[in-house]
Order: structure tokens, then sequence, then C-alpha cells
């Protein structure tokens, strides 16, 4: 098995910067838009159980939303967002989607549509119900929605367009897979939580790893060689030792993907505008 990249692993001083600036910038995020708090979904993973912990660290107004599929769907993970929104003394709400997909599910007429798509569109939608009840909770409470990403997740886009995607910012949007572990560790996320398996929930199953092809450590390490230095295909395949079809799918789906980054781009109709 690989080990993470030696580059990536941040020293204790480091993993402090970190975890106070990303609670300072949630603070000003808050002050300046003259919100009263944050909201962010919590799946019991992580990523979410991060951005929480540092949220609550920022010394401002937060509210977990945890957005299970229905009663017993990931009951695990649902008792471990409780569990850490407890003990971090932050009160949540729980709405389970499944009916409102149920909806969707049967009033879409899937039948002009190919069938073999059928399962990511209803994942996607799940994804994309989960904003709606975070964005609800935003307007209820006003506040602003934290996003969960991090950056391998956001270079290789993978997450939902107005899905999981769709936040007021992302926190930890600067911290490969393995630095949101460490960081996570650090500030006193449970180990449990730390070491699961990480999971989009899109249906049963479903791992992030095994629907990326790859190990979080092995595209860290490749994502960091084509990202953060540069180098072309060719050069992080051999620089990481791994095989070059490997990377040049990951680099690909980064390239792919792009736009997931970005602003939807507006039609340009005037040069002085």
């Amino acid at each position: 098995m690989k080990m993470t990249l030696k580059e990536l692993l941040l020293e204790e001083s480091e993993l402090s910067r970190c975890a106070r600036t990303i609670s300072e910038s949630i603070c000003e995020a808050v002050n300046t838009s003259h919100c009263k708090g944050v909201v962010l979904g919590i799946s019991g993973g992580v990523d979410s159980s991060l951005v929480l912990s540092l949220a609550c660290r920022a010394k401002v107004d937060v509210h977990a939303m945890i957005l299970p599929e229905s009663p017993g769907t990931g009951a695990s993970d649902v008792e471990d967002a409780k569990a850490l929104a407890k003990k971090l003394g932050v009160p949540y709400s729980v709405v389970y989607i499944g009916p409102i997909l149920e909806t969707l599910d049967k009033g879409f007429p899937w039948k002009d549509y190919p069938a073999d798509r059928k399962r990511l569109a209803l994942g996607n939608a799940k994804a994309r119900l989960r904003m709606v009840c975070n964005y609800m909770a935003a307007n209820l409470g006003e506040r602003l929605v934290l996003g969960t990403g991090n950056r391998t997740e956001i270079l290789l886009g993978y997450a939902t367009k107005y899905g999981d995607g769709g936040v007021d910012m992302q926190p930890i949007g600067d911290l490969y897979k393995a630095q949101v572990r460490q960081l996570a560790a650090y500030v006193g996320v449970p180990e449990k939580i730390v070491n699961k398996v990480p999971t989009a929930g899109l249906w049963p199953g479903q791992t992030d790893e095994g629907e990326l092809g790859a190990s979080y450590d092995v595209m860290d390490e490749v994502l960091y060689y084509l990202a953060d230095k540069q180098l072309t295909v060719r050069q992080a395949a051999e620089k990481t030792g791994n095989d070059l079809a490997l990377v040049k799918k990951l680099y690909d789906r980064m390239q792919t993907n792009a736009h997931k980054r970005c602003m939807p781009p507006v039609t340009k109709l005037f040069d002085k505008r």
C-alpha cells in the first residue's frame, strides 16, 4: 500500500495555523455578510466533522443539518454525526430526504432517458435535495452555508454541481484528503470518524475510492504533482511510480470537471462591460 506523500503532511505548527486561519475565515465571512451564523450538513464523515469542529472554534452561531435518506439508512453515520454535534454543543435538525426523492422519482419521465443513467441522476438528486435543505435552514436562520469539500475532491470535480458543491464558502477546500485527516485528528475529531471509509452516500455500497478508481493517498500524490508542481502526466507518473493510464485518467477528470470550479460563464455581448 502506498503511503501518503511526505510533502503533503503538515507539521504541528502548520496544523495550528490552518485551524486558526480556517476558523478566522468563517468568522470573517459571517461578519462581512451580516449573517447571524452558519449552517452545514454533517454526514458523520471526516470532512463535515472537521468543518463543524472548526466552525465551533470560530465562535459563531452554528446549526447542523443531518440529512439521511430514511430512518435506518446509514444509521451508524447518523449516530456519529449526532454524537459529535452533542459533544460540541451544536443544535441540529434531522431531515429525511427519502419522501421528497420518492415523489421526484415517481413524477419524472424516466422512459424518455437512458435507463443506465438513472442511478447516477438519482444520486445527484439526493445531493441537490440536501443542498435545498441546507439553504432552507440558512434562509430561516439568516446563515451562510458552509461546504465540506476538500482539495482532492474539488480538483477532480468530485461533487454534485448545485448539490454538495452549492455552498457559500469552502473552509477546507485548500486541504488534500490526507491533510484533512491530519487536521481532524489534531482538533479532536473522534478517531472512528477520522479513519472511516469515505462515501458520498449516493447509493448503497458506494465509496469515493471505489467510484474514482484509486485510493485517496494515490490521488493526493498525483494531484499534488499535477496541480501544485505543474508536472505533465508522464512526469507525474514517473515521479509517483503510478500507472500512466491512472494518472492520465485523473488528469482528464480534473480538466473535464474544471467547470465545477468556476461560476457559470456569461455570454459576452458588449465589449465595454
